[in-house]
């Protein structure tokens, strides 16, 4: 991270998520590897509520919670259908554009972390490789869908 003058803080993608979630060196989104991949369309992405920060902080891309159709597994094991996975995003992907491929990485809620910049990813995970750390992680007695239904109420744009 950069400090420049005063308290203005600009964080690249990676360090956005660990200020905003408290996730620390094992980040997902800088993966090696994937587990899956899909074909499937963005059904919804809801952005997850911003986090408190110290005064002048600016945070680039924090979780959301984006709901795939799944059309087509290529690889893993994903169930075609409804897939609720979680996504380190700046702002909303254009629906519009239909179905696309995406590649996941297992996390350790038992879901999944949506790749960004996949398409370097080439090597799918071993069968015992760990789960990655999920994105974001529900507190104490909240659920994802808790996290969901605060961002809809907070960002709600029909999606």
């Amino acid at each position: 991270m950069n400090k420049l003058g005063g308290s203005f803080l600009f964080a690249s993608a990676a360090a956005s998520v660990a200020l905003a979630c408290g996730v620390g060196d094992a980040l997902a989104q800088n993966a090696s590897c994937y587990d899956a991949e899909v074909s499937a369309r963005i059904v919804s992405q809801t952005p997850t509520a911003l986090p408190d920060c110290e005064d002048g902080c600016i945070i680039i891309s924090w979780p959301w919670i984006v709901d795939l159709d799944v059309s087509r597994v290529h690889s893993g094991d994903v169930p075609r259908g409804r897939l609720t996975v979680l996504a380190v995003l700046h702002t909303y992907y254009r629906r519009d554009l239909g179905s696309r491929r995406w590649k996941l990485r297992r996390n350790d809620l038992g879901g999944f972390n949506l790749l960004r910049g996949a398409e370097e990813i080439r090597v799918r995970c071993a069968d015992d490789q760990p789960p990655a750390t999920a994105y974001i992680k529900p507190p104490v007695g909240q659920t994802l869908e808790d996290l969901r239904r605060v961002g809809r109420e907070l960002y709600d744009r029909g999606n």
